[in-house]
């Protein structure tokens, strides 16, 4: 779907009003698929609602890709991608909504003002890397990314639109075999090929859309889409004229070899080492503003009732608004007015690093180190001892020098759909992470930013006192940046003993193939020591932990067992449509062993219970499970 460079237009008379608890404002493009709407939520935030056309919700294979358009999109979030923020994917005319980016698009700026530069260059390879990095440790490989597919905003650009991403596990093609979805100036060698794809599939698109912003045209570019596509597969582009510290970049991405190719990780440190300031040129800036104003305006009804009024008169081509080029995929960015800086403002450099950790690294982390006073010491004097919640939290106290006592906590456990559901960006951000929150303002706050590389990381700093000490959502915030601050130079780990099992990656113990069997198409969401894979049909998730041992609980109750694998497990929870089993492993004292906990829950009719199920599932995890 594509809407061009048009502004957004009054509703017409056959457009719904609301859907679901969003109020439609404006149409902000149609295509052959549908239409994007601009809504508003009861909190005031401005979305995009995706929309799709009736005569395609017949189609069983079209309901399948807009649910998986769902589930991709439900995974990436961070400062340079974005998810949904609602969605009703079985309504009779399916919808999403996203969090709507008043910023135009690539593609119309690059048309329109010609090729970025090197500071845009800078600003443009950064962001895509830092977005890369987001999409592919969600088990996701995008495969549409192009300059259409890439919005500008103040604070660098957003990649949208995940309606063919797919599972990196998943087989290439979403229809008949041998057909080749993508955009072909961008796909690389091996997606034109219909081979599958992996993460490096997306870094060659980076390269062809670097090369594009700086020269002004696809390094492929042809007269027709099959010359087009034995430029990809054959042809060496010519990127002579790219400005020398972005051609060496470009010349790796667009290797047609995959295996050499850099990885995003690579990608982002070739990029912040060019001797430039990454900021946008001053007019893509000024078209920024003016975005921002025109969704100002369709917000506060002004720009509906003047469409209503004065009739249309040709514009120029600078007076051409680019919001509607946020709507092919309707993506993430909370209340506009956070994001902007001023017309003729600075962005800030990207002074400091991003937040970079190896997955062994987020799985090792001391969380009550990053809570000890040669990390908060600013904010005051520790009280009391620390009080570790398992392997992912802990709490401890302050005292701030004007004698109240603070307790802050630090949590790794929530997911990033967690975070997305109850959570909102707060406008501020740390190390180039968005910050997240409940509220504003609260004298028990949380304030949480998900980390932009390695594996994912929901770092949730909570304060709170007791009797109530005014707002503390600023201490939260402070003491989250501090935490930061630590990982970025030397993250506090753990050491683990021999056998130990929270080393381990949680999704390398599950069997994929037949989980989706079970559960069907498969979507991975992942924290430091938890493994979800969820589908149309229910979800399938492995945790590790040490707990309490479930045969000898508060209370004296004692929970079933069974034998799976050749192992005792207990049945911690089940009902009619869930069951929980759990699996101790290795004792750390009397009462309390590293355990796992796997879950497995179905919205589907089964002939037999869901704890055979589970059972089955869990089999392959126990074989993968180091002797205890």
């Amino acid at each position: 779907m594509n809407t061009g460079d048009a502004a957004m237009k009054p509703l017409g008379s056959q457009d719904p009003d609301q859907l679901g608890r969003y109020r439609l404002l404006a149409m902000i493009g149609r295509g052959g698929m549908g239409q994007v709407l601009l809504g508003q939520g009861p909190d005031g935030r401005l979305v995009a609602v995706k929309r799709i056309h009736r005569q395609f919700t017949g189609n069983p294979e079209f309901r399948a890709r807009f649910r998986r358009e769902v589930l991709a999109s439900q995974q990436v979030t961070g400062a340079y991608t974005a998810g949904v923020v609602d969605h009703d994917a079985e309504s009779e005319t399916p919808w999403l909504a996203s969090e709507y980016i008043a910023g135009p698009g690539l593609q119309d700026m690059i048309g329109e003002f010609g090729r970025l530069n090197l500071s845009g260059l800078k600003l443009l390879a950064t962001g895509l890397a830092m977005a890369l990095l987001e999409i592919h440790r969600t088990g996701l490989v995008h495969r549409d990314l192009k300059p259409s597919n890439i919005l500008l905003t103040n604070d660098g650009p957003r990649v949208i639109d995940f309606g063919i991403a797919r599972a990196l596990e998943d087989d290439v093609t979403l229809t008949a075999t041998g057909a080749v979805i993508g955009s072909p100036a961008y796909m690389s060698p091996e997606q034109a090929e219909c081979r599958t794809l992996t993460s490096a599939s997306d870094v060659f698109a980076v390269g062809a859309v670097l090369a594009m912003a700086a020269t002004g045209a696809s390094p492929f570019d042809a007269a027709s889409t099959p010359q087009v596509l034995y430029n990809v597969l054959y042809s060496s582009p010519n990127t002579s004229g790219i400005p020398e510290p972005i051609r060496a970049l470009v010349d790796a991405c667009l290797a047609k070899d995959p295996s050499a190719r850099p990885a995003p990780e690579q990608l982002l440190d070739a990029a912040s080492r060019i001797d430039a300031e990454p900021v946008w040129p001053v007019r893509i800036r000024r078209r920024i503003a003016d975005c921002q104003a025109e969704a100002g305006r369709w917000a506060d009804g002004t720009a509906s009732a003047a469409a209503a009024i004065v009739p249309a008169q040709p514009k120029s081509k600078w007076a051409r608004l680019a919001p509607a080029a946020a709507s092919v995929s309707a993506v993430v960015l909370a209340a506009i007015a956070f994001w902007g800086v001023g017309v003729e403002g600075h962005a800030v450099a990207m002074d400091d690093p991003p937040l970079a950790l190896t997955d062994d690294e987020t799985r090792r982390l001391d969380i009550c180190a990053l809570l000890d006073p040669s990390v908060l010491g600013e904010l005051g004097t520790p009280v009391g001892e620390f009080v570790p919640s398992g392997i992912s939290g802990c709490t401890i106290a302050y005292r701030y020098q004007d004698g109240r006592k603070v307790s802050f906590g630090l949590e790794t456990s929530n997911s990033v759909a967690e975070m997305r559901d109850d959570k909102q960006p707060m406008g501020s951000t740390i190390n180039w992470m968005p910050v997240y929150g409940l509220y504003k303002e609260s004298a028990s706050c949380d304030r949480m930013v998900l980390t932009q590389s390695g594996l994912p990381m929901v770092l949730n700093m909570s304060a709170s006192s007791y009797p109530p000490a005014g707002d503390l959502c600023p201490a939260a915030e402070r003491a989250l940046a501090t935490v930061v601050r630590r990982l970025s130079v030397n993250p506090p780990l753990r050491t683990f003993p021999p056998g130990s099992l929270l080393p381990l990656d949680p999704c390398a113990l599950i069997d994929i193939a037949a989980t989706r069997s079970s559960v069907g198409d498969l979507i991975r969401s992942s924290t430091p020591h938890g493994c979800a894979l969820t589908g149309a049909d229910g979800y399938y998730s492995v945790d590790i932990t040490d707990r309490v041992r479930p045969d000898n609980i508060t209370g004296g109750k004692v929970r079933q067992t069974r034998t799976i694998a050749g192992q005792t497990v207990y049945l911690d929870a089940s009902g009619p449509e869930y069951c929980t089993f759990i699996v101790m492993v290795m004792p750390t004292r009397d009462d309390q062993a590293e355990q796992v906990r796997a879950t497995y829950f179905s919205t589907a009719p089964q002939a037999r219970g869901h704890c055979e199920t589970a059972a089955d599932l869990l089999g392959p995890v126990l074989e993968k499970l180091p002797p205890s």
